[in-house]
């Protein structure tokens, strides 16, 4: 076997190792800009807020029966995420008590999620023993977020094309060495 076809069958393994070593580096990176951050089961007490009196078996939000409370979630949109909220605004909110039941959105809370408020309504669920303590789930946008949904869906295809130009210089150096050996048919 020549020196040639050594150097690129060496070349061939090279490109095929660094290359597997650094797609997985490239679509987690991408997948960090190009996904929103989940936040589970972020803790608010409406007692210390002040949206509920608290009483032995439960309590009225604010302690009246057409009363509302305002609960920001610690993520709340701010800067360009409140001026650009078609591509960011706060999402997949679940909302539960303590005990995880989930509260019902237009029955037991609003949300206004181009603010990221949380809106408790004063419903028969949120005045049983139990409401005290809200556990929010919800998705939003990270520091390093990419706005842009067509920026999103190019970053998205570059891990798969790097993927293919390694495969595609790969296999062509190997072809070049089957075919100064006269291996190919």
């Amino acid at each position: 076997m020549e020196s040639k076809n050594v150097n690129y069958l060496v070349m061939a393994f090279v490109l095929l190792i660094i290359g597997s070593a650094l797609i997985g580096t490239i679509a987690s990176n991408t997948n960090g800009i190009t996904s929103k951050d989940r936040v589970y089961n972020e803790s608010k007490d409406l007692v210390a807020l002040g949206c509920i009196q608290a009483e032995i078996d439960g309590g009225q939000i604010n302690g009246t029966d057409d009363a509302n409370c305002n609960v920001s979630v610690s993520n709340a949109p701010s800067g360009w995420e409140i001026y650009d909220t078609d591509s960011c605004p706060t999402s997949s909110v679940i909302v539960m008590n303590s005990t995880g039941f989930i509260f019902a959105e237009g029955t037991d809370y609003n949300e206004f999620l181009d603010i990221g408020v949380i809106q408790m309504l004063n419903s028969s669920d949120t005045q049983e023993g139990f409401a005290n303590t809200t556990l929010t789930t919800y998705a939003h946008c990270g520091d390093g977020y990419l706005n842009s949904s067509w920026g999103r869906t190019v970053l998205s295809l570059v891990a798969g094309f790097i993927a293919l130009a390694l495969l595609g210089g790969s296999l062509w150096l190997f072809y070049s060495v089957w075919n100064s050996l006269g291996i190919n048919s």
